[in-house]
């Protein structure tokens, strides 16, 4: 008998051996050595006279036009994987593509699903290294990051990784795309085009296939290639919580270590705002404590806990395991699986974030409904729960209540610290200027830029010109939808990508002053709290005065009143510097002095060129960059074809720069139809792709703005270091 038992436990043990190994090797990395055998086209579907094999090549050819994109289809079905392969394009201005996690969609092999972009196209330029939906939603990623290790003509050195929802891509191993896309496709086969046109050659040699890959690529490890993807955006009430919620700063109330023993309790189910909390609307922290042996740890669990009115995020000892972060989920029921590894012997903590904006609010279900299920026993959760409110729905709705001003700068956690020692630039910054039309033509003229550029050239200065003509301290207008923080009812709301600021220049007060002395106090009222919201950014802020006025037409205007007005509002912000130790670059006293150029306007309101260079050298001297810059000078002769322009030629070069740099961030932040873009007529037919009418061609053209703005502002760095030298 005893035999017997050893002899059925030895037998259960080995099951057990053989089926954890079985698992264990379904999940591991394995190179798939059938995919390619290097001789012939076994295994591949679609050939048509196109494909063929040479000298252990796969090769697409024509020497005629091509009528259509051109497959070949391998038979492999993948999921997760990494597939490296060289690929050369001759001539190498055609263009190919390596289809994956794709299908056929017709007789004739045409391909949809995602295409890893080989080779140049006759409109747009390189596309290698870029991710493209074929026959879908188009372009995805784009940029020309592999164009600086691009071998025209030759092999280059493709790598696809993909891991559920994210993609990356590589060429000759430089990371070109990084996306997760949860709209894409899982699984699908791999096929490789020759793209329809002009005659052509492709080559795809030494291809390699693995399944279940490790995440790294490009030389960058699993944590690295998740840092490159894009941050994906909040959900609007997560937002708002994310920025005025105190237990949700590193969700410090969601950690186990946390000592909610001061809270009080109340009985769950049910709705925290009729008894425990009368009348609040907005977040309420729930936390539970619960003791489970070392069996009971090691269980398969999932968390039930019923109805939640109306959103929740929710964490077991600090690692989330479910939530609904939209409205309209207070009838559904909650149930959370909970990975293996997060529940422990010993205390655990369960931590439930309700946010509710309106009627009655808490975990509202029924008892039976609570509760923790692991295998085949259950653990009640319906009794006492401790509890604490956190940010309320007036404080939630003040916050979303962003001026247009700085809709499109991103809030960070922590505010950037004032500086410490005056002026500096010891890093990469981005410098935002916002102000009204004197403001927003620096940025035309770039003299500003570029001294700022060449006196820090071991650094990448970023400027962002955020000024709009007419903006004053009371009003900002700007199209409907513009950065909005809500999605409108007619449409998309607009995703273009926000700004992390580090500085911030604001040069307002001329056009305002103009309403005389007796709208002083209300305009520093409305000055100061720009100032305030500012803060919440960065608190690297720059007070610009505003320069005065002129009269170059001779007009029967009383100037000298005039400035009078604004001389008292300069004054008020010069104080307002002192008094919050902020710096201050006084342009009104510069353009006053006697010293100053008399031909500095072109209309008494606004600067000309000349006027700008008094600016941006006033900027130097002030802020005490002058002395790296001092070599720069500003061609002033009129007769002079280079006129308005700057020596030496690498200055100049810098500012030429500059200006084609910010000439593609004015279309980007100041785009063209708006109203088709993300305006009220999003829904047009001629908004949208005829072929795919879900499709929308603004945004999409909009996005391409984007790498070519990187590539603007790489040459910038690049010129800025040659003025330099």
């Amino acid at each position: 008998m005893q035999k017997r038992v050893i002899f059925v436990t030895l037998f259960i043990s080995c099951m057990l051996f053989v089926a954890t190994a079985v698992a264990q090797q379904d999940t591991a990395p394995r190179e798939n050595t059938e995919f390619f055998n290097g001789q012939d086209l076994t295994g591949w579907t679609g050939n048509d006279g196109y494909w063929s094999v040479k000298d252990g090549v796969i090769v697409g050819h024509s020497d005629q036009n091509i009528a259509r994109n051109e497959f070949i289809w391998s038979d492999v079905e993948v999921k997760d994987f990494y597939l490296a392969v060289d690929v050369k394009l001759t001539p190498d201005n055609r263009n190919a593509g390596i289809q994956f996690r794709s299908k056929p969609v017709d007789a004739h092999g045409q391909a949809m699903g995602y295409q890893a972009d080989v080779g140049h196209d006759q409109v747009i330029g390189n596309v290698w290294g870029n991710l493209y939906h074929e026959h879908g939603r188009g372009k995805l990623d784009w940029n020309d990051r592999a164009v600086q290790v691009l071998k025209n003509g030759d092999w280059n050195r493709y790598e696809i990784l993909a891991v559920g929802h994210r993609i990356w891509t590589a060429v000759n191993g430089q990371l070109c795309t990084a996306i997760d896309d949860p709209d894409g496709e899982l699984s699908g086969k791999i096929a490789l085009q020759i793209h329809g046109g002009e005659a052509q050659t492709v080559h795809y040699r030494n291809p390699t296939l693995i399944h279940n890959p490790k995440i790294e690529l490009a030389r960058l490890n699993e944590n690295e290639l998740i840092a490159e993807l894009p941050k994906q955006e909040l959900p609007y009430w997560s937002k708002l919580i994310a920025g005025v919620d105190t237990g949700s700063q590193e969700e410090a109330w969601a950690k186990p270590n946390f000592d909610h023993s001061k809270w009080k309790t109340m009985k769950v189910p049910g709705h925290f705002d009729t008894v425990e909390l009368p009348g609040f609307d907005g977040v309420v922290w729930f936390r539970k404590s619960i003791q489970l042996s070392v069996e009971r740890a090691k269980a398969a669990a999932t968390l039930h806990l019923g109805q939640i009115d109306d959103m929740d995020v929710t964490w077991v000892n600090g690692t989330r395991v479910g939530g609904y972060e939209i409205p309209g989920h207070h009838y559904t029921m909650r149930s959370y699986p909970v990975p293996v590894g997060v529940l422990k012997p010993g205390e655990n903590v369960i931590a439930v974030r309700v946010m509710d904006h309106g009627a009655p609010g808490g975990i509202a279900g029924k008892p039976e409904q609570i509760f923790l299920q692991m295998d085949d026993e259950r653990i009640s959760l319906a009794n006492r729960w401790h509890f604490a409110s956190g940010a309320n729905l007036a404080e939630l709705n003040n916050y979303s209540l962003v001026p247009a001003l700085l809709r499109p700068l991103v809030r960070r956690k922590d505010p950037v610290p004032a500086f410490s020692d005056g002026f500096t630039i010891d890093r990469d910054q981005t410098i935002v200027i916002v102000g009204g039309t004197n403001a927003l033509e620096s940025g035309r003229h770039g003299y500003l830029e570029t001294l700022l550029a060449a006196a820090y050239p071991q650094h990448k200065v970023r400027m962002r010109n955020l000024a709009w003509q007419a903006d004053t301290v009371y009003q900002q207008q700007r199209p409907r939808n513009f950065y909005a923080v809500t999605k409108p009812d007619y449409g998309e709301r607009d995703s273009r990508v926000q700004i992390e600021s580090d500085i911030v220049f604001i040069w307002m007060g001329q056009s305002e002053s103009l309403d005389g002395p007796q709208r002083l106090d209300e305009f520093m009222a409305a000055y100061k709290r720009h100032l305030d919201q500012i803060a919440k950014y960065t608190k690297r802020i720059v007070l610009v005065t505003p320069t005065p006025f002129r009269n170059p037409l001779q007009l029967e205007l009383d100037i000298d009143k005039r400035n009078e007005t604004l001389a008292r509002y300069a004054d008020e912000i010069r104080k307002l510097g002192r008094q919050r130790k902020l710096l201050v670059v006084d342009l009104f006293a510069t353009f006053q002095s006697s010293d100053a150029q008399s031909n500095v306007s072109r209309n008494g309101l606004h600067l000309n060129s000349a006027g700008h260079w008094l600016v941006a050298r006033t900027f130097a001297s002030q802020l005490k960059f002058a002395n790296q810059v001092r070599s720069i000078k500003r061609n002033t002769d009129r007769d002079s074809e280079g006129s308005g322009s700057l020596m030496p030629e690498s200055a100049e070069t810098l500012r030429a720069a500059i200006g084609h740099k910010n000439d593609l961030w004015f279309r980007y932040w100041r785009p063209t139809n708006w109203a088709f873009l993300y305006g009220n007529r999003q829904q047009t037919a001629s908004s949208r792709d005829h072929t795919n009418p879900a499709r929308r061609w603004f945004p999409k053209e909009l996005e391409n703005t984007l790498p070519e703005l990187d590539a603007a502002e790489r040459r910038v760095h690049e010129a800025a270091q040659a003025s330099n030298q």
